[in-house]
């Protein structure tokens, strides 16, 4: 008579599987976190004074032929302001050089 013996084997696959999924997962934050601390920005810090807008405080700094609607925006993404927002005396910016 024969019998069908089942032997038990550890075999590898759920090992592999475990260590596919711990790559998948953890790749992207190894190399996601060197790519946000690659540049360090640098600011300046302008103080706002009566009648002062982006676009004037931006035109100032702005280099011949740069962007100055870009370097705006830049700005008001930089310092969360809104479009219908309006400049306070004595309020800070912080301008990208």
């Amino acid at each position: 008579m024969l019998h069908n013996h089942r032997t038990s084997r550890a075999t590898l696959v759920p090992f592999i599987q475990v260590l596919s999924l711990v790559l998948v997962f953890a790749m992207p934050v190894v190399w996601g976190a060197h790519v946000y601390t690659s540049t360090p920005a640098h600011y300046e810090r302008v103080v706002v004074r009566d009648g002062d807008t982006i676009w004037a405080l931006v035109a100032r700094r702005a280099t011949p032929g740069s962007d100055v609607a870009e370097a705006a925006y830049n700005v008001a993404q930089v310092n969360h302001l809104k479009p219908q927002s309006r400049l306070q005396a004595g309020q800070v910016l912080l301008i990208p050089r």
